[in-house]
């Protein structure tokens, strides 16, 4: 068959009403799919990243803001209880932690040790041993929400602090106000420094 025989033939397929409207409709069943195929992947991608998003971040806020409490409450009892040492004077402070809040959850641990023994008719013995660990952790209800069940709450640790005084010009000060700080968050000394304020 040569070419224009061939490209006779099919006009006289596409001429045919029923073949053409059939035709049109797979093309644009197939433009339809391949369009799908492309954008409903990163939409549904883009979706679920965000809200995966905006939980981590309201969880990171609700962290962040109790470990900043826990920071500025420390650093208000620092400043007041230095305020109390004899010639200090007015004071200010900065305490840098080491990392935020860390929570401990209470796990459900189920261990399963499993031996079986079996004897074929030849004699020959063979024993199967099968261990099954798993874990969860233990969740509690509170108003209805239900929560990790923390069994221990680590406080974010000091790492260093700077203290600023009035006093500190005074050598038995400045002494003073390092050993408190020293002893209050068990620090070495060359963590805890103290200058006399402007």
């Amino acid at each position: 068959m040569d070419k224009d025989k061939i490209f006779n033939e099919l006009k006289k397929i596409l001429k045919d009403k029923k073949v053409s409207n059939s035709l049109a409709v797979l093309l644009i069943l197939a433009f339809v799919l391949i369009a799908i195929n492309i954008l409903l992947p990163k939409f549904i991608t883009t979706g679920t990243s965000k809200n995966q998003n905006e939980v981590k971040t309201v969880a990171d806020e609700t962290v962040s803001g109790a470990t900043k409490n826990y920071e500025e409450e420390q650093k208000k009892e620092l400043i007041n209880i230095l305020k109390k040492i004899q010639g200090t004077g007015n004071v200010d402070c900065m305490i840098t932690f080491e990392s935020g809040e860390v929570k401990v959850p209470a796990y459900d641990i189920d261990k399963q040790n499993n031996t079986t023994e079996e004897t074929d008719k030849d004699g020959g013995k063979r024993v199967n041993k099968q261990q099954n660990d798993s874990s969860k952790v233990v969740m509690s209800s509170k108003n209805g929400d239900n929560e990790p069940f923390i069994l221990e709450n680590y406080k974010p640790k000091v790492i260093g602090v700077l203290v600023v005084a009035e006093g500190a010009k005074n050598s038995k000060v400045k002494s003073d106000i390092e050993k408190a700080v020293e002893n209050l968050y068990g620090l070495p000394a060359n963590k805890v420094n103290v200058y006399t304020m402007n």
